[in-house]
C-alpha cells in the first residue's frame, strides 16, 4: 500500500476496540501498532455526559474523569479528581452548618443591619487589658451614681438627688413624743450623725426591754387554817408554784421567753419537818401545832433564762441579762396562816365550882373548850338558870378583870366573881398537859334565859 499522509486519510465513521493505532516503541526506535482497547487501558478516558454550557477542564493532572462525579463501574473517576470533590465546600444551610446573626440568615446578597439589642456575648479569650478597645472604653466611662440609704439624700429616677427622709427604720415602728435625745448629749456627739441619724434619736429612741413580772414562788397550804390548838397533830400538803417572771418587749409586746430558766429543785422548811430537797413542787407533812405561828417555806433553785429579748425597733438587746442568770426564789410567808393557842374553857354547875373544880372539869371534857383568841375579849352567848359560872384561860393571856353579862331580855346584870386563881390543867384531847392556866369563878349564882358574858382584857 501507497505511503499516504496523515491528513490525506479518510476520517473513521466509529471507532472499534480493535482498531489499530501507529506508535513508536522509544526503547528501539521501531514503529509498532497499539489497538484502541491497549490504549484504553493505559489511560482510561471518562465518557462526558451531555452538558449544557462549557465544560472547563482545570490545568493540571487532574485526568479525564467523570465530571458530574457519577461513579459508574465503567467510567473510573481519577484520583486527583476525587481528591478535589472531596475537598470541595458543601451547600451552605442557614443555622445548620453557618451560624446566624442575631437570628438572620447571612445567606443571599444585601446587608444586614446590626440593632443596639444586645445578646448572649461569647467567651472573649484573654484578659480585660488584652480588649485594648474596650478596656479604653470602660476606663473612660461616667461611674454610676448611688446613694446609701439611711443618709437623708435620695436618687430618683432620672438622677435627682433629693433629700428625701429615707431611713431604713422599719415601717411599723411607731413614733412617741417628741423630745428622744438624752438631756445633756453633747453638740460633738450629735455633730457626728447626719439628718436621718438625728431625726431618728428624736422621732424614735430606742426603747429597751424591760422586766414584765419578775421571778417569784409562792407556797400554799391545804387543809386548816387561823387559830388551832397548840398539840394536835394534823396533815398539810405544801405545794409550791414557782413564776418564772416575763419580759417585755421595747415594743410593748410580750416576748415568749421567760425571764429565767426552769427550776431544777424545791428545798421545803417549817415548822414539824426537817429541811427536805426534791425534784417536785408539792410535799405532803404531818405535824404538830406549836404555840404560836405556824409557817412553812420554800426555796427554789432555777436554771438562767434562755432566748433573744428586743428593743422597739427589733434589735436583739442584753440589758436584762444580769436578771436572767441561774439562781433562787424564796417563800417564807406560806398560806394560809396557822397560830398555835391554848384554848379558853368554861363551865356552869347548878352548885358552887372552885378553881380545883374547874381544872378537873377541863380535863375530864365536861367544860366546854373554845378555840378563840387569847388576847382579846372572848364573848360566850349562855342560857343562865341559878347557876354558877367558871372561866378559865392560859395564864399567858392578859388576865381579865371585868366581867359582866347583858341580857336582852332583863337588862344588864352584875356578877361577882372570885378573886382569879391559877391551876395547872390537863388538855381534855391529850394534847398538852400541866399548862398554867387562870381560872375565874362566880361568887354566886346566875339566872338569865339570854346573857352574853364577856371576858375583857385589864
Amino acid at each position: 500500500m501507497a505511503d499516504k499522509k496523515i491528513s490525506a486519510l479518510d476520517a473513521i465513521v466509529s471507532v472499534d476496540d480493535a482498531d489499530v493505532l501507529p506508535i513508536v516503541d522509544a526503547s528501539v526506535s521501531t514503529t509498532k501498532k497499539i489497538n484502541v482497547s491497549q490504549v484504553k487501558a493505559l489511560a482510561p478516558v471518562q465518557s462526558v455526559a451531555s452538558k449544557t454550557g462549557a465544560v472547563t477542564l482545570v490545568k493540571g493532572d487532574v485526568g479525564l474523569g467523570n465530571v458530574d462525579n457519577t461513579a459508574d463501574a465503567d467510567k473510573p473517576v481519577s484520583t486527583a479528581t476525587q481528591t478535589a470533590l472531596n475537598a470541595k465546600q458543601d451547600t451552605l444551610v442557614s443555622g445548620t452548618n453557618i451560624k446566624t446573626i442575631n437570628s438572620t440568615s447571612i445567606l443571599g446578597s444585601g446587608d444586614i443591619v446590626i440593632s443596639g439589642v444586645g445578646g448572649t456575648w461569647g467567651s472573649i479569650t484573654g484578659t480585660l487589658s488584652d480588649q485594648t478597645d474596650l478596656q479604653n472604653i470602660l476606663d473612660a466611662k461616667q461611674e454610676d451614681l448611688t446613694v446609701a440609704a439611711n443618709n437623708g439624700l435620695d436618687l430618683s429616677t432620672g438622677s435627682t438627688l433629693s433629700t428625701t427622709y429615707n431611713s431604713t427604720i422599719s415601717d411599723t415602728v411607731e413614733s412617741v413624743a417628741v423630745g428622744g435625745i438624752s438631756a445633756g448629749t453633747p453638740a460633738s456627739t450629735l455633730k457626728a450623725l447626719n439628718i436621718v441619724q438625728v431625726l431618728d434619736n428624736i422621732l424614735f429612741p430606742t426603747i429597751l426591754p424591760s422586766i414584765l413580772s419578775n421571778k417569784s414562788v409562792s407556797l400554799a397550804v391545804s387543809g386548816v387554817s387561823g387559830l388551832q390548838e397548840i398539840g394536835q397533830t394534823i396533815a398539810r400538803t405544801l405545794t409550791a408554784t414557782f413564776n418564772r417572771g416575763s419580759i417585755r418587749n421595747g415594743d410593748g409586746t410580750t416576748n415568749p421567753n421567760p425571764l429565767v430558766g426552769a427550776a431544777t429543785q424545791y428545798t421545803f422548811t417549817g415548822t414539824g419537818i426537817s429541811s427536805t430537797a426534791q425534784a417536785g413542787n408539792t410535799l405532803a407533812v404531818s405535824n404538830t401545832i406549836v404555840s404560836g405561828s405556824n409557817n412553812w417555806a420554800v426555796t427554789v433553785n432555777h436554771d438562767a433564762g434562755t432566748g433573744d429579748y428586743f428593743d422597739n425597733k427589733g434589735n436583739v438587746e442584753d440589758n436584762l441579762d444580769g436578771s436572767r442568770v441561774s439562781g433562787t426564789a424564796t417563800d417564807s410567808a406560806s398560806a394560809p396562816t396557822i397560830t398555835g393557842i391554848y384554848p379558853y374553857f368554861y363551865l356552869k354547875s347548878s352548885s358552887p365550882i372552885s378553881s380545883a373544880d374547874m381544872a378537873s372539869a377541863i380535863a375530864a371534857g365536861t367544860a366546854t373548850k373554845v378555840v378563840g383568841s387569847s388576847t382579846g375579849t372572848l364573848a360566850i352567848p349562855y342560857n343562865m338558870s341559878a347557876q354558877y359560872l367558871a372561866v378559865a384561860y392560859p395564864s399567858t393571856s392578859t388576865t381579865k378583870t371585868v366581867y359582866y353579862v347583858t341580857a336582852l331580855d332583863n337588862g344588864a346584870i352584875t356578877v361577882v366573881f372570885n378573886a382569879v386563881s391559877t391551876e395547872s390543867v390537863n388538855s381534855p384531847d391529850a394534847y398538852w398537859s400541866g399548862v398554867s392556866y387562870k381560872v375565874h369563878t362566880s361568887i354566886g349564882a346566875i339566872t338569865n334565859s339570854n346573857p352574853t358574858i364577856e371576858l375583857r382584857n385589864s
